[in-house]
């Protein structure tokens, strides 16, 4: 996990990569040395030591040193791909995850992504040609940017620091499963295997050994971790199975006895005996509400869907950092996957094709809401965060159910998430049943942050800040950005504040979900036709 800087045939490449390393200073615990293997190209690493700390160096070269690969994320299965490769005769220097990309890179091209279990983006150079490949991991769970000259490219992984580096030219966004070369931006095929339609009615025995193995796969082996309880059910379940693997792992909750999560969160802890750590967090407070403007500098975002929850991972990342932990486990994903959503129940009832086309696009949007929230966030805090939902084997079990499989009616009420319930049914010593009757409440409301009484100092804060005049003026000075709320106008002026959003086209992309049917209480959600 780390953040990488990498000039391509770009002038004065050493100096731009200097400064877009010391803009991602935060994302890591060493500096790796910049290397320049020809003339106005340059790689470095700003690298949290996780896998083989002190040999994992980057940029990595490949067996034959024809190929040096800046990597940011995780390869969950590179001990399977570093035994294959061995067994092919492939020499190993280190036990980095970094070099058995560049090995794989080498021996299998680029259909080696398909081999990639994780959550990645890398540039991988070739010292021989001069072309490289870059790529990014199919949910888009690690961030790639890029700016492109007439000649050369610029990549790293935060926005701000390609700004800084690059005097012109728009930031782009290289999107999630997708690989760049010179000639060629394309989707590449990924371990993620959806069918055609859902065929499967679930088989939860079946369902509980790939949970298990997706967490473990995810246990750093010689670092302590963390994990982050909600109290929902998601994030219980990655709770409990890593408690199954190690038992001594803390959880940490964010939040006070006072919020609508801390019962159930205490529920479990009580009949586990799990070791429960609350991170004090007043999320209508003065200090939250301070921390705002740095919460929109770290995510890099004006959306009020990732700023609130980017909020809650911000301190509960800064409390986790301050007690050692570089990794922590969390439960993103599993909403998106499962129906957990309110849009997603509905675009079943309106029938298997229409429900699945809107799943498709819930899981679209992910790159740039939740899951940047939890790069960003954590990241700010040299945090790895994991995510177990996203594991191949848990999507393509998910992607394969049929609708109805998905969902239960209880009281005659309708809630998604059946097969996440049923595996309470599985472990019902250790998983307790107020968990599993829970309907969806999302991570910042849980802790209290969307406050609907009279008297919400989370709303008055925006309303304090913006007058009416000064929202319709800026709507005119913004009016690519479709604002909609003062919040989002707060949020927009705090992020120009710190880099210029105008070199950045996809931020006018706002992640709205569009669909084909009204849902009750989100009718900003509907499809206009």
């Amino acid at each position: 996990m780390c953040g990488i800087a990498v000039a391509i045939d770009w002038e004065g490449a050493q100096t731009a990569v200097a400064i877009m390393t010391g803009g991602i200073d935060h994302r890591g615990d060493i500096t790796d040395p910049m290397v320049s293997p020809r003339a106005n190209t340059a790689m470095s690493t700003r690298r949290l030591r996780i896998v083989d700390a002190d040999h994992a160096s980057q940029p990595q070269p490949s067996f034959d040193n024809r190929l040096l690969v800046s990597f940011n994320g995780e390869i969950y299965n590179h001990a399977e791909l570093r035994h294959e490769l061995s067994a092919l005769g492939v020499p190993f220097r280190t036990q980095s995850d970094t070099e058995v990309v560049a090995n794989a890179l080498q021996v299998w091209g680029a259909g080696a992504l398909r081999r990639f279990n994780g959550m990645f983006a890398f540039v991988a150079f070739d010292l021989g040609s001069g072309e490289f490949l870059a790529a990014r991991d199919p949910f888009g769970v690690k961030p790639l940017y890029v700016v492109q000259s007439a000649t050369g490219f610029l990549f790293c992984s935060e926005i701000k620091p390609l700004l800084a580096a690059s005097e012109s030219g728009d930031v782009m966004l290289l999107p999630p499963g997708y690989l760049l070369t010179r000639k060629v931006c394309a989707k590449y095929k990924s371990a993620i295997e959806a069918p055609p339609a859902g065929t499967s009615d679930g088989n939860d025995q079946l369902f509980d050994d790939i949970m298990a193995k997706a967490v473990q796969s995810r246990v750093p082996a010689d670092l302590p971790f963390a994990v982050q309880l909600s109290g929902g059910i998601d994030s219980t379940l990655i709770a409990h199975y890593a408690r199954e693997i190690r038992p001594d792992v803390p959880c940490y909750f964010l939040g006070n006895p006072d919020v609508p999560d801390y019962r159930y969160a205490r529920d479990y802890a009580d009949m586990t005996g799990a070791d429960f750590r609350v991170v004090p967090f007043n999320a209508q407070g003065a200090e939250t509400l301070a921390s705002l403007p740095d919460v929109v500098a770290a995510t890099e975002s004006f959306e009020p869907n990732v700023i609130q929850g980017a909020v809650c991972s911000y301190f509960a990342a800064q409390a986790i950092h301050k007690d050692g932990f570089r990794v922590a486990l969390c439960g993103e994903g599993a909403d998106e996957l499962f129906c957990g959503y309110l849009p997603l129940e509905v675009g079943f009832v309106h029938g298997e094709e229409i429900g699945r086309a809107v799943r498709q696009d819930t899981l679209n949007m992910m790159a740039r809401t939740c899951l940047q929230r939890i790069d960003r966030a954590p990241m700010h805090f040299q945090l790895e965060v994991r995510e177990p939902f996203l594991d191949p084997a848990v999507v393509n079990y998910a992607l394969g159910l049929k609708g109805p499989a998905m969902f239960e009616t209880v009281g005659g009420t309708r809630r998604g998430k059946k097969p996440l319930r049923a595996l309470y049914d599985l472990h019902t010593d250790k998983l307790p049943q107020s968990i599993r009757h829970r309907s969806k409440v999302a991570f910042d409301a849980g802790v209290g942050l969307r406050e609907v009484s009279a008297e919400s100092a989370w709303r008055d804060h925006f309303e304090q800040a913006i007058s009416d005049a000064d929202f319709r003026d800026g709507q005119r000075e913004f009016a690519a950005y479709d604002l909609r709320t003062k919040e989002e106008l707060f949020y927009l002026r705090h992020l120009a504040a710190t880099m210029d959003v105008s070199r950045v086209p996809h931020l006018k992309d706002r992640t709205r979900l569009v669909v084909p049917f009204s849902v009750p209480g989100m009718e900003n959600l509907r499809k206009v036709a």
